[in-house]
């Protein structure tokens, strides 16, 4: 069956998009890795926690590869697209498919793949997996503090989302 899309799935969206893109762009602490600290991965949980998983995937990737390419990291831009669209999908599709109920293992597993897909990532550009390595406790703690956004702001969105959605 053949589910079209509604202006409300497109508004959501491309609203998920740009949230994800200014808590990433610009709620940012540098670290000393190469990279930075962002509030982006909460939301990627709360849109990806709410939207189907295309469309979760839209949000995820796109909303933080275009930080990435924004914010000087654009030879990330790919694999974000895909480790933080798939992070989307996974979770996406556990959330609809048993709900509320995994909602803390769906947000755990979706930051292993962010953690283990970054280290990759890191591992093939860096050409180094010890330096690939000392990634792992920065994409651990940008993960964690990505579930606790998405714990603590999902009951209010999922209120006000599944209140209007009939």
């Amino acid at each position: 069956m053949e589910k079209t899309l509604t202006t409300k799935d497109i508004v959501l969206t491309g609203l998920g998009i740009a949230v994800v893109f200014v808590a990433t762009m610009f709620i940012k602490i540098p670290n000393a890795l190469d990279g930075y600290f962002n509030l982006g991965d909460g939301f990627v949980l709360i849109f990806a926690s709410i939207l189907n998983p295309f469309l979760a995937f839209l949000v995820g990737g796109l909303g933080s590869a275009l930080a990435d390419v924004a914010g000087g990291y654009a030879y990330y831009f790919i694999p974000t697209l895909l480790i933080k669209g798939l992070e989307a999908i996974v979770v996406s599709v556990l959330m609809k498919k048993y709900g509320k109920k995994v909602q803390i293992p769906a947000y755990l597993l979706g930051a292993t793949i962010i953690v283990i897909g970054y280290f990759l990532t890191k591992w093939y550009l860096k050409q180094s997996m010890a330096i690939a390595l000392t990634g792992i406790p920065e994409n651990i703690f940008q993960s964690a503090v990505g579930v606790v956004i998405a714990l603590i702001c999902y009951p209010m969105i999922s209120r006000i989302y599944f209140k209007n959605a009939k």
